[in-house]
């Protein structure tokens, strides 16, 4: 990178090089970047607004409507901006490069590959920040063993999928729809009483029965629905598992909401 001659721009530089080490978000990038501009002396410009005294580079990454950088002609805000910027912008780049891959690589490693759905380790973060008045249903696909056995683990995948698909579409974008073993799945709705969530439940299961796989028609979905109370998350998630257990002692494919003893048993 170039470095400028004067004290005042050379600081400039120095504090937005040490600011650009620590960026973690993409926007933190831009924002250097823009601040770096001003810092210089010059000001930043629309691109459909820009005209001759603009310099031709996107100061905005990419993240917005594109910024160019300005200046007077024949100022040292345009000797800064023309000496420093194109350096520092390439640097810039290549941060934000490596915070998109890590990115991505974290939105992998939260996500369930098959179902679209959050990976378990993802889903067990989300829960540990829940709160009360939350609620969370545990659902399990009954027969599902039944459909690898007979049909081969393709057919089995189409399910998975089905039905990932099937809870993205029925539940709000702020809920927390997870993976959370082979056939079983968890939803944690945050703000939702417990009835709105067996509610919710109850749709998804029955609109589960016309958009289900054909090597999926035998295949249900039971389901234990619990508020999340004083004793936190992990409590609530035993007691929705105790009344899933209830749902399919009952005869399966239906939606059980845990008793006042589900939750006293586990807040200890």
């Amino acid at each position: 990178m170039a470095v400028v001659d004067d004290h005042e721009g050379l600081a400039a530089v120095l504090a937005a090089t040490r600011a650009l080490l620590t960026a973690a978000r993409p926007e933190q990038v831009a924002g250097i970047l823009k601040t770096l501009v001003h810092d210089l002396g010059g000001g930043l410009v629309p691109a459909r607004l820009a005209d001759d005294n603009a310099l031709p580079m996107d100061v905005g990454l990419g993240l917005g409507e594109p910024l160019l950088p300005w200046a007077e002609p024949v100022s040292v805000a345009a000797m800064r901006l023309s000496t420093v910027l194109p350096g520092f912008l390439q640097d810039a780049l290549g941060v934000l490069h490596r915070l998109n891959g890590e990115q991505r690589r974290t939105e992998e490693a939260d996500t369930d590959v098959l179902t679209g759905l959050l990976s378990r380790r993802a889903w067990m973060r989300r829960l540990g920040s829940a709160e009360s008045g939350d609620s969370l249903c545990l659902i399990d696909l009954d027969h599902f063993k039944r459909v690898n056995d007979l049909a081969g683990h393709a057919a089995g995948d189409e399910v998975l999928r089905s039905v990932g698909a099937l809870l993205l579409r029925t539940f709000r974008c702020q809920d927390a729809c997870g993976r959370y073993g082979g056939d079983e799945l968890a939803c944690l709705a945050p703000q939702m009483s417990v009835a709105l969530m067996a509610d919710r439940v109850e749709a998804t299961r029955l609109a589960w029965v016309q958009v289900r796989p054909v090597a999926g028609t035998s295949v249900g979905l039971s389901a234990g629905v619990s508020a999340i109370g004083r004793a936190g998350g992990r409590a609530a998630l035993h007691a929705a598992d105790a009344a899933l257990y209830r749902a399919k002692a009952a005869g399966r494919d239906r939606t059980e909401i845990c008793v006042g003893d589900d939750h006293d048993r586990w807040a200890s």
